[in-house]
């Protein structure tokens, strides 16, 4: 056979293995062999995705952190505008612990602070605003028990978890709202040590709720006063038999009694859910404290800075509990509110812990009275 012949042959054997077309190469192999060409190519393809993919991800965590955001909605305009902002330096020192280093876990946690001048409709509207935003994982607030109880439906639909830093009427977890937890005593438990205290020393308050003393009957011993501090310092302030013992309820006990009533609110006695500066004199806290926002921290202060760590234990809690996904994810909503009831911690106005309802377990209630035009005064029964 000629060499060109050989040449020939082997060309006509190359053909019946593979044919051209225009732009086109076919192979004319077995469909098994096909079939695991095409299936390893596509795990090829799936492997060089996700390596590019975790790259990514991890070049993007290295250089920008993740962040998650808190609300706090608070008077921050009006009457109780220095209220708010004794919970807004609360929380922002508790957040500046948390961000310090890597973080809560690598993550950042934002703060959108929102005013509701204690006003329910505003409260409710401020909720929705943080409702809205995706990255919002959970709130601090309110501060007025009307206030609260008017947003509290609108985080419970958006799955917002809740750690309310002041007093609310125990009907509010009565049914338990899944997500809702509060640091402070209720509403009720206060009064009810306010009736020990006076009936301890003898005497049968006549409840007032209006500034104007001349509706006080002749004769009358002592007075409770259950109304906002702006109107018992103003019945502070008109009273002018001194001979009647004066108490408030848990609202009345207010910064704004003494700005109004001035030297007339010496000798008041309230009843609070939270500590002042002096309950923890050499704590950590109340030097932070003072060295963020200038003054030292009142009750409805150390309440907010409780309320705050409960939440944030909240989200580091589902974080931690993300840790095994190979995958960046965001701790959700219902996760956090899964969880916040099962906080327990040792906050600056004492163990915290929550029973089923989300209400604190022995939740401690202060007595104070007011000296020296001082608020909240002195500790008369701790």
């Amino acid at each position: 056979m000629t060499t060109v012949q050989k040449q020939v042959d082997q060309l006509n054997h190359r053909s019946k293995l593979t044919s051209f077309r225009p732009g086109l190469l076919y192979l004319n192999l077995p469909p098994e062999a096909a079939q695991k060409i095409v299936a390893y190519s596509l795990v090829f393809i799936l492997l060089v995705v996700a390596a590019g993919w975790l790259g990514y991800r991890q070049i993007q965590s290295s250089n920008t952190p993740r962040t998650v955001k808190i609300g706090l909605v608070a008077p921050f305009e009006g009457l109780y505008r220095a209220s708010g902002y004794e919970l807004l330096f609360a929380v922002k020192l508790a957040l500046q612990e948390r961000n310090q280093g890597a973080g809560l876990h690598g993550y950042r946690v934002e703060l959108v602070a929102l005013n509701d001048f204690n006003d329910p409709v505003e409260a409710a509207k401020q909720a929705r605003v943080l409702a809205a935003d995706p990255a919002m994982l959970g709130v601090v607030g309110h501060l007025a028990p009307a206030a609260t109880l008017a947003a509290i439906p609108v985080y419970q639909e958006a799955e917002l978890a809740v750690s309310i830093p002041w007093s609310v009427e125990a009907t509010l977890f009565e049914p338990a709202r899944p997500g809702v937890v509060s640091v402070a005593a209720t509403v009720e438990q206060t009064n009810a040590r306010l009736e020990q205290i006076t009936q301890g020393l003898g005497l049968d308050p006549r409840i007032i709720t209006s500034s104007d003393p001349a509706e006080i009957p002749a004769a009358t011993q002592a007075v409770q006063l259950a109304a906002e501090a702006v109107t018992a310092g103003t019945f502070l302030s008109n009273l002018s038999n001194q001979d009647i013992r004066v108490f408030g309820q848990v609202e009345a006990g207010n910064l704004q009694l003494v700005q109004v009533a001035g030297a007339k609110a010496d000798g008041f006695i309230f009843v609070s859910p939270g500590p002042g500066a002096e309950i923890s004199a050499d704590s950590d806290f109340v030097a932070a404290y003072q060295a963020l926002s200038g003054l030292p921290p009142g009750p409805r202060a150390v309440l907010a800075y409780d309320a705050a760590n409960v939440l944030l234990d909240s989200i580091e809690q589902a974080i931690i509990k993300d840790q095994g996904y190979w995958y960046a994810r965001q701790p959700s909503r219902a996760e956090i509110k899964a969880s916040i009831l099962a906080v327990s911690r040792q906050g600056v106005s004492g163990v915290i812990a929550f029973g089923p309802d989300g209400r604190r377990i022995d939740a401690p209630v202060w007595v104070y009275q007011i000296s020296e035009a001082r608020y909240p005064g002195t500790v008369i029964n701790p």
